[in-house]
């Protein structure tokens, strides 16, 4: 559930990037960070695991730059909604 909730908060996310209201995605973003969190809690380390925190780490850099005003191409958003999809499929 909690890799549902990250990829609607990166749907989101890239649509205020788009509309250029970099607040407001910078805030759906740290949403999703907080919800791959969730999703990484309990159960034992496993490859699934492993590559959520590492997702969630390239969504906390992507949200810090969005946050300090820097551009950022969707096409690092649509990066992580990939690599994100690819876990959904998982």
């Amino acid at each position: 559930q909690g890799l549902i909730d990250a990829k609607s908060r990166l749907v989101q996310a890239k649509a205020n990037v788009f509309e250029r209201n970099f607040g407001e995605a910078a805030k759906e973003l740290a949403e999703a960070v907080d919800a791959l969190e969730t999703a990484n809690k309990g159960g034992k380390p496993d490859e699934v695991d492993n590559a959520v925190r590492d997702l969630t780490g390239s969504f906390r850099e992507v949200r810090l730059e969005i946050a300090r005003g820097k551009s950022v191409p969707l096409k690092k958003l649509d990066e992580l909604q990939r690599r994100l999809d690819q876990l959904l499929g998982k």
